[in-house]
């Protein structure tokens, strides 16, 4: 029997669903092998959860090529976990003031204890963002905000103004890249000149344009997994904070 889109899955089958997802977002063909890969477990959990995934009605295997999609229910509820991890990220950076590296791996925890009562009151008084505070599109009821799909930065070149879309899930996976970017003010809405790119050594330099700041370098297969607009993007593709919910969470301190 299928399982219900409204059941909400244990923590271990939310993050396949979720690692699934991803990998289908950034258009990498989803077989066992690279699963197991990814989320840095052997062939064969992966092989015995794909299996229970399956019986339960979340995930198909294409039984030519062997790649994995989520069926409509597995897909609900691999939103359904992602609204609640981006949601918990905002409130984390944005209201408690963590960095990006540490609210990614309390958002982990915090996706799986809230309601959907609380993450509806959460979603109201953040200003219903419409990514993660990295960029990534937020479902919701089915429904994905139409963003931009942007380039890699790491294809920009010397002498262009570029903005930052996004910070990709894969990125995300990497808490020293994570840390690295917020520390450099590598984020979305950022906008930068490229002033070298040094493929000889696998580098590329950032000068930043809408702050005062150094130069920024990075490497070329860290800049691979953000995506970037040529030139100075629309300030409104990128969600703001309200400042009622700083005042709110300063108000609960007080109190």
């Amino acid at each position: 029997m299928a399982t219900s889109p409204l059941r909400e899955p244990t923590e271990t089958v939310a993050e396949y669903l979720m690692t699934i997802r991803y990998m289908h977002g950034e258009g990498q063909p989803v077989i066992a092998a690279r699963l197991a890969e990814r989320l840095g477990v052997s062939a064969a959990t992966v092989s015995e959860m794909v299996t229970r995934l399956v019986r339960e009605g979340m995930l198909k295997v294409d039984e030519a090529s062997r790649q994995l999609h989520l069926t409509d229910g597995g897909r609900t509820a691999a939103e359904r976990t992602f609204r609640r991890h981006a949601l918990s990220e905002w409130l984390l950076t944005e209201v408690v003031g963590l960095g990006w590296a540490e609210a990614d791996e309390e958002a982990h925890h915090l996706q799986h204890a809230l309601s959907e009562r609380v993450t509806d009151r959460i979603d109201e008084l953040l200003g219903v963002p419409p990514t993660c505070p990295h960029g990534n599109p937020i479902p919701r009821d089915g429904v994905t905000p139409d963003r931009p799909a942007g380039s890699r930065m790491s294809d920009a070149t010397p002498g262009t103004e570029i903005t930052v879309l996004r910070v990709t899930e894969e990125a995300e996976e990497d808490a020293r890249l994570l840390t690295f970017l917020q520390q450099n003010n590598v984020r979305p809405g950022s906008i930068f000149a490229v002033t070298e790119v040094a493929e000889h050594v696998g580098t590329m330099t950032l000068r930043p344009l809408d702050r005062e700041g150094a130069e920024v370098t990075l490497g070329l297969a860290a800049a691979a997994k953000l995506r970037i607009l040529e030139g100075r993007a629309d300030p409104s593709l990128f969600h703001r904070v309200p400042e009622r919910a700083r005042v709110a969470a300063g108000a609960g301190v007080a109190g």
